[in-house]
């Protein structure tokens, strides 16, 4: 369980959905073979062919001397279209005139390299659906876990009188909520006598505790410093077992608690930074506006929200639970209920556990290394 810091009711935690970077492989295949002079001259097998193969084509389709014996070629007359490859009978008798033909040169065209076509649209897609799909399961798993914020302040009796309730909730459904404490609006008390007598009534009613004498020794106007110091030490993320330590000092033992020097030592002896205790105590803001009554629940559900003010009772939320079908689990063992939530009050043992007082007593007794004081006629267990 934590403490809710602020006005807003984060638990969630922190949406990290993280994007998936999309890697494609842009390979590319070799470039085509062009072939040039390679010692293998098509070019000039075929002028060797022309030379001492095949004779030259002369004018109407005649050859001229055959062989090797170098015979004279006939020219067409000027103007004499009739024959088609003039120009190729002038080269090949040039070239036999040498002996030796010629290779053209055969210059390579400046080719582009091409680039493999790739469809990238399916990779991207791929990735796509699944980041779509962490996104998803990060948002089902953060549903999957409830809020529950408690709005309390130092001096309500009523929010210290149900901790046995919030205690059996958190024992029975706390792999399914997060659960937080955060300061309500400021209390002003204009009337000393009338705290007084409700703090006298939740005494009876809820068996927790008590000592209304608080109201008459000094009492304070507000509730406006011991919220501060309240949010302070929830800045330090210790917001839980202060506000308890501070009930049991206030409402418990009726000790007047609304001095800066006795919170600082409160959270000295709790181990917070005692220096940025109290930087924080100067510097922290309040939320302002009325409540109808402490402690103001809250829970945030899938289906439906809920919210009580006042007195809270455990089928207040199982009955939610039940309607949301998550089931009831068995709390821990009573040794490590009393070393988590430490020091415990009886009562909130007997609601947890579903026990009588005296069978919960020899229970508790019967621990190893669990020691109890007492406050305000009741045993604390730690």
């Amino acid at each position: 369980m934590g403490s809710y810091s602020g006005g807003g009711g984060d638990s969630s935690g922190d949406d990290d959905s993280q994007d998936g970077e999309t890697t494609n492989n842009h390979s590319q295949s070799g470039l085509n073979d062009y072939t040039g002079d390679d010692g293998n001259d098509d070019s000039g097998s075929d002028s060797e062919s022309g030379a001492g193969g095949g004779p030259p084509v002369g004018p109407g389709g005649s050859t001229g001397g055959g062989g090797g014996g170098g015979g004279v070629v006939t020219e067409p007359p000027e103007g004499d279209d009739s024959g088609d490859d003039g120009g190729e009978d002038e080269e090949s008798e040039e070239q036999e005139d040498e002996g030796q033909p010629e290779s053209p040169d055969v210059e390579e065209p400046d080719v582009e390299e091409p680039e493999d076509d790739v469809d990238e649209s399916d990779d991207t897609e791929d990735d796509d659906q699944e980041d779509e799909d962490d996104d998803q399961e990060e948002d089902e798993e953060e549903e999957e876990v409830l809020l529950l914020v408690q709005e309390v302040d130092p001096l309500s009796a009523m929010s210290w009188c149900v901790q046995p309730v919030m205690k059996r909730v958190e024992e029975c459904y706390g792999e399914e909520i997060d659960f937080f404490y955060k300061p309500a609006p400021v209390r002003e008390f204009e009337d000393p006598e009338q705290a007084k007598q409700k703090w006298m009534e939740c005494s009876e009613d809820m068996g927790m505790p008590v000592d209304p004498s608080f109201w008459d020794n000094d009492p304070p106007e507000s509730t406006e410093l011991v919220n501060k110091a309240f949010e302070a030490a929830i800045q330090q993320g210790q917001g839980t077992d202060y506000i308890r330590a501070m009930w049991q000092r206030s409402v418990a033992a009726g000790r007047n608690i609304n001095d800066e020097e006795v919170l600082a030592e409160l959270a000295e002896d709790l181990g917070l930074d005692r220096e940025r205790f109290e930087e924080d105590l100067e510097e922290v803001e309040l939320e302002t506006g009325d409540r109808d009554e402490l402690p103001s629940t809250f829970m945030q559900l899938d289906v439906r929200p809920a919210s009580w003010n006042g007195r809270v009772r455990y089928s207040d939320f199982s009955t939610e639970f039940t309607f949301q079908g998550i089931p009831e689990e068995e709390p821990q063992e009573l040794q490590g209920f009393v070393e988590e939530h430490g020091a415990v009050a009886t009562p909130e043992v007997m609601e947890v556990y579903g026990i009588r007082r005296e069978e919960a007593e020899q229970r508790l007794r019967n621990l190893d290394g669990v020691s109890s004081f007492e406050i305000g006629g009741e045993g604390f267990w730690y």
